[in-house]
């Protein structure tokens, strides 16, 4: 006959109160990705993303300005570094980048022109063929949404390269809500924590 072993209860408490302190942040983030796409027209390259952060938007928008934090925000990023400020009050960003699908990686550099607008805005430029592409502009709007911040993200861009087929639209679709998924994560895991 065998004997099974009961737990000891102190130790199935400190099993729970472990296992609570693993999973509760998790359960507490609700990070939500609304809508993502990709779509081509001729060479151009049209990103959309929708998110919303459980985090105020103050915090959010601080977030946002400080390009220090874009490579803990996107792992596609692998350096982001300020060139200059600019007489309209942005700044020149330099930003290395590498976007991977199925194994297959394409890397991407480029300058870009950041502006703060009046309205909370952020407006992205790439300052055209300084590096590997022709042109883009984007543009972040944050706004408020039951407790939380919702993120509207437009980027259209066209590489002056070709870019592989492996990289198709589908593809893209796909690793973009991915990326957008775990970038909503991080910003709220990060507002959460420093308390901007």
């Amino acid at each position: 006959m065998y004997k099974i072993a009961t737990i000891p209860r102190k130790i199935a408490i400190v099993c729970v109160a472990i296992a609570g302190l693993l999973f509760f942040p998790l359960a507490a983030q609700s990070a939500n990705v609304l809508r993502s796409s990709v779509t081509r027209q001729g060479g151009q390259y049209l990103i959309h993303m929708e998110t919303v952060v459980q985090a105020p938007i103050s915090k959010v928008h601080s977030l946002l300005k400080d390009y220090k934090n874009f490579t803990r925000f996107n792992s596609i990023f692998k350096q982001v570094k300020f060139v200059k400020d600019l007489d309209d009050g942005g700044i020149r960003m330099g930003v290395e980048s590498e976007f991977c699908i199925l194994g297959i990686c394409q890397h991407f550099d480029w300058l870009q022109d950041v502006q703060f607008l009046p309205d909370g805005d952020i407006s992205i430029t790439i300052v055209p063929n300084q590096g590997d592409f022709r042109q883009g502009n984007g543009r972040w709007s944050l706004s408020s949404v039951d407790g939380g911040t919702r993120l509207l993200f437009n980027l259209d861009l066209t590489p002056k390269h070709w870019v592989p087929p492996v990289l198709t639209t589908l593809l893209m679709q796909q690793k973009i809500s991915d990326d957008a998924f775990k970038f909503a994560q991080e910003l709220e895991k990060m507002a959460i924590s420093k308390g901007c």
